[in-house]
């Protein structure tokens, strides 16, 4: 016979060879195989709900994380809206004292100012009355040589007085 068409004795051959590799695999190895691919299954389906178990523990911190950061966010909020309320706080605090020391100040440069106006015055009013007192002494002076026209002088002024009390 050919090689395509094959000869009974040599699949008598196989076929025998191949029920003693079926039995022999069968009596020691069969379980031990079953036995693998079952633990190997196993394992899988151990990793797969892990796996499982770990997706579902990450959502849940995702969760929380997502909850924590809208929290500082909220607070975050709070915490500046507090701050700008403070802030206007001391501003309008800062304004108010300003204007309250500018009006003190103000009214103390009035008071500087009287104080200075008045002194003036009265400085002006002290010079002006010591050269009246100098031009009328030498004024009496020069008209009060002739003793006889002082006492003239003196007589009408007692009588003035004397009349006008």
């Amino acid at each position: 016979m050919g090689l395509i068409t094959p000869d009974y004795g040599l699949m008598f051959w196989m076929l025998v060879s191949f029920s003693v590799l079926l039995f022999l695999l069968k009596k020691f190895a069969w379980k031990q195989i079953i036995y693998s691919i079952k633990s190997r299954e196993d394992e899988v389906a151990k990793a797969l709900r892990e796996a499982e178990y770990a997706r579902n523990e990450v959502a849940q911190l995702q969760e929380r994380q997502a909850q924590v950061v809208a929290k500082a966010q909220a607070e975050r909020d709070t915490i500046l809206a507090e701050a700008k309320k403070t802030k206007e706080r001391i501003l309008e605090e800062a304004n108010a004292k300003a204007i309250l020391d500018s009006k003190k100040m103000m009214e103390q440069a009035r008071e500087t100012i009287s104080r200075e106006k008045e002194a003036a015055q009265q400085e002006l009013k002290h010079y002006a009355s010591n050269i009246i007192l100098q031009a009328t002494e030498r004024i009496l002076r020069s008209e009060l040589k002739n003793k006889d026209k002082y006492e003239e002088q003196i007589s009408s002024i007692i009588n003035e007085i004397s009349t006008q009390n």
